[in-house]
Protein backbone atom coordinates (compact mmCIF):
# COMPACT_ATOMS: atom_id res chain seq x y z
CA UNK A 1 0.00 0.00 0.00
CA UNK A 2 1.20 2.95 -0.82
CA UNK A 3 1.12 6.74 1.00
CA UNK A 4 1.97 10.28 -0.46
CA UNK A 5 4.08 12.14 2.06
CA UNK A 6 5.88 15.98 1.52
CA UNK A 7 9.93 15.51 1.58
CA UNK A 8 11.10 18.88 2.39
CA UNK A 9 13.38 20.94 -0.26
CA UNK A 10 17.17 21.02 0.30
CA UNK A 11 19.73 22.98 -0.70
CA UNK A 12 23.35 21.23 -1.36
CA UNK A 13 26.27 22.26 -3.15
CA UNK A 14 27.20 20.14 -6.22
CA UNK A 15 30.34 20.18 -8.26
CA UNK A 16 31.79 18.76 -11.20
CA UNK A 17 33.52 15.70 -10.54
CA UNK A 18 34.75 14.68 -13.92
CA UNK A 19 35.45 16.51 -16.90
CA UNK A 20 36.26 14.43 -20.36
CA UNK A 21 36.74 16.07 -23.48
CA UNK A 22 36.32 14.29 -26.56
CA UNK A 23 37.93 17.46 -29.37
CA UNK A 24 35.19 18.38 -31.64
CA UNK A 25 32.64 15.63 -31.00
CA UNK A 26 31.44 15.92 -26.97
CA UNK A 27 32.10 17.25 -23.50
CA UNK A 28 31.05 14.49 -20.45
CA UNK A 29 30.02 16.24 -17.12
CA UNK A 30 29.94 14.11 -13.58
CA UNK A 31 28.29 16.01 -11.03
CA UNK A 32 28.37 15.41 -7.46
CA UNK A 33 27.41 16.89 -4.39
CA UNK A 34 29.59 18.08 -1.82
CA UNK A 35 28.95 17.34 2.25
CA UNK A 36 27.55 20.41 4.07
CA UNK A 37 31.31 22.26 4.77
CA UNK A 38 33.23 20.21 3.42
CA UNK A 39 35.03 19.71 0.12
CA UNK A 40 34.50 16.62 0.13
CA UNK A 41 31.89 14.63 -2.43
CA UNK A 42 28.60 12.85 -0.39
CA UNK A 43 29.14 9.04 -1.46
CA UNK A 44 25.53 8.35 0.02
CA UNK A 45 24.56 10.58 -3.06
CA UNK A 46 24.32 9.17 -6.47
CA UNK A 47 26.39 11.03 -9.05
CA UNK A 48 24.57 12.09 -12.34
CA UNK A 49 26.44 12.03 -15.98
CA UNK A 50 25.71 14.40 -18.61
CA UNK A 51 26.87 14.43 -22.00
CA UNK A 52 27.30 17.59 -24.18
CA UNK A 53 26.84 16.70 -27.85
CA UNK A 54 25.47 17.73 -31.32
CA UNK A 55 24.09 21.64 -31.43
CA UNK A 56 24.72 21.50 -27.99
CA UNK A 57 28.39 21.02 -28.46
CA UNK A 58 28.39 23.25 -31.34
CA UNK A 59 26.82 26.48 -29.51
CA UNK A 60 29.01 25.80 -26.23
CA UNK A 61 32.35 25.63 -28.11
CA UNK A 62 30.82 28.95 -30.79
CA UNK A 63 31.30 32.27 -29.46
CA UNK A 64 28.94 34.21 -27.08
CA UNK A 65 24.98 33.23 -26.23
CA UNK A 66 21.76 35.08 -25.29
CA UNK A 67 22.66 33.73 -21.60
CA UNK A 68 26.32 34.44 -21.80
CA UNK A 69 27.09 37.12 -23.47
CA UNK A 70 30.68 37.71 -22.11
CA UNK A 71 31.69 34.02 -23.30
CA UNK A 72 34.81 34.08 -25.13
CA UNK A 73 34.67 31.92 -29.12
CA UNK A 74 36.19 28.73 -29.83
CA UNK A 75 36.22 27.60 -26.27
CA UNK A 76 33.81 27.55 -22.89
CA UNK A 77 34.25 28.12 -19.64
CA UNK A 78 33.55 25.26 -16.72
CA UNK A 79 30.38 27.57 -15.69
CA UNK A 80 29.08 27.52 -19.42
CA UNK A 81 28.64 23.69 -18.56
CA UNK A 82 25.65 24.50 -15.80
CA UNK A 83 23.99 25.76 -18.56
CA UNK A 84 23.75 22.26 -20.56
CA UNK A 85 23.28 20.24 -17.26
CA UNK A 86 19.79 21.98 -16.13
CA UNK A 87 18.92 21.84 -20.08
CA UNK A 88 18.87 18.05 -19.64
CA UNK A 89 18.20 18.03 -16.38
CA UNK A 90 14.76 19.81 -17.20
CA UNK A 91 14.40 17.48 -20.40
CA UNK A 92 14.57 14.47 -18.31
CA UNK A 93 12.10 15.92 -15.10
Amino acid sequence: MSRQITIPTQTVQEDIIVLEESPGNYIRVVVGVLKARSTAFNTDIPTKEYRITGADFAELIGGPTNWASDKPSGTYRNEDLWHYIDLQRNANA
